[in-house]
């Protein structure tokens, strides 16, 4: 198992780059938003049911993704996701009508979720040992990262030159094409890159993996105390990557940023995220993932202490800057530990979409709840106060996740001296 990581690079960096380039069609309305709007005709309430299309198809594969995932083969499943979800975005090409364009994002729902990402999930720990996860998830996370500062810049700047050359809705056109394309070739490459992990477990539970899903594993699995702690764990850091881009008129609001700043302050969160999640995956390896995980709240409770209590005044921009790099760098570091924690655990790579099922339902659900929390602060209290309320219950959920990682680490004792003995069993070797 030694160096398992390190021979298996060239097939992360392609499901980095897939994991990356599948949400890049569903999402990439919002990024050429009146663009779109004109090209397709749709008024602003269409373009927002899209969007609610898709989230909802995307709760509804949250359900049955693990299901899914433990089921069929993954290189099968992340290739068929990709390529239908290519399939579906050259239909764009053909500008439907509103109807058809409802059925394209509800479709595209399932193939970036329910065919692909616990698939995903179950790739990426796959391609490391034990005491690599670490590593496998931080390089995953932080390649994403990477690979959306690099693909964004590429295709604005295709999409800028094409507009003065041509129009605008030929420059969409291109976008839509590259981004198809993209998923058709990563699809073929995972199809010819992947190869299934063997399986040579030993265990009750892990003998009983080889049935692919069963229903009486994830009867077990959620009596494991460790299934509902880290469900927490990922709803609890999750809800800041859920709310963060509410600092950005909070910036506007209390410190007079401009409008370029603020949107500065959107994209920084991307050039931050390589920096937390490659820094987690190594130091996490290296003292323990549960270890990182305290850190990372930790951190996190200060940036958003901090936030809270900076007076709003233009001459303290700098300051909140730097507060603001401090959740974005926690943030995403403590989102590359949501799966690779389970090798703490005691979970077998083979049945990873079964344990996936209640960790993404409670952990994403976030999504739902967030949003709503969100527009109710800023509705009942007026000014900044609304927004300080917001950063409060953040901050209480990074308590709550920080105590759950305290307890995680007192339940999973026997098992963190495991892995610590094998990790020294094979630096032996």
């Amino acid at each position: 198992m030694k160096g398992k990581l390190r021979k298996n690079i060239p097939t992360l960096i392609i499901l980095i780059i897939a994991g990356e380039m599948i949400y890049t069609l569903p999402y990439f309305r919002n990024y050429y938003y009146d663009v779109f709007l004109n090209a397709f005709q749709l008024t602003n309430t269409q373009m927002g049911t899209l969007g609610s299309a898709y989230g909802v198809c995307c709760l509804i594969s949250y359900i049955f993704g693990g299901y899914v995932a433990d089921r069929w083969k993954t290189k099968h499943l992340l290739s068929i996701s990709l390529f239908a979800t290519g399939i579906l975005g050259f239909t764009l090409l053909l500008y439907p009508p509103y109807p058809v364009l409802l059925l394209i994002y509800a479709a595209w729902g399932i193939t970036s979720i329910m065919t692909f990402w616990v698939a995903l999930i179950k790739a990426v720990r796959s391609l490391a040992s034990e005491n690599e996860q670490g590593k496998a998830f931080g390089f995953f996370e932080g390649g994403r990262g990477a690979a959306k500062i690099i693909e964004s810049a590429l295709v604005l700047g295709l999409f800028a030159f094409l507009t003065k050359q041509l129009s605008d809705k030929l420059a969409l056109t291109s976008v839509i094409i590259f981004y198809s394309v993209m998923c058709i070739l990563l699809g073929f490459m995972i199809m010819l890159l992947y190869k299934e992990p063997g399986n040579n477990n030993s265990d009750e539970l892990k003998e009983k993996s080889n049935k692919k899903f069963d229903w009486a594993i994830l009867l077990r699995i959620l009596k494991m105390p460790t299934t509902w702690l880290a469900a927490i764990l990922i709803l609890t850091s999750y809800a800041m990557i859920n709310s963060f881009y509410y600092i950005t008129p909070y910036a506007t609001s209390a410190f007079g940023a401009s409008t370029i700043i603020a949107a500065a302050l959107g994209y920084f969160s991307q050039y931050c995220r390589p920096i937390g999640s490659f820094g987690s995956g190594i130091i996490g390896d290296r003292i323990g993932i549960s270890n990182m995980v305290i850190i990372g709240y930790c951190v996190l409770a200060i940036g958003l202490a901090a936030l809270i209590v900076l007076p709003g005044k233009p001459s303290f921009i700098l300051l909140l800057l730097v507060f603001i790099a401090i959740i974005y760098i926690s943030m995403y570091a403590l989102q590359a530990t949501h799966f690779a924690i389970l090798v703490e655990g005691d979970y077998p790579v083979e049945i990873t979409g079964t344990v996936a099922m209640p960790l993404m339902i409670i952990g994403y659900s976030g999504e739902i709840f967030m949003p709503i929390v969100a527009g109710a602060c800023l509705d009942h209290w007026s000014g900044t106060d609304g927004y300080k309320v917001l950063f409060s219950i953040l901050l209480g959920l990074t308590i709550v996740g920080l105590i759950t990682a305290i307890i995680w680490q007192r339940v999973t004792k026997e098992k963190r001296k495991a892995n610590v003995l094998q990790k020294r069993e094979m630096i032996a070797s």
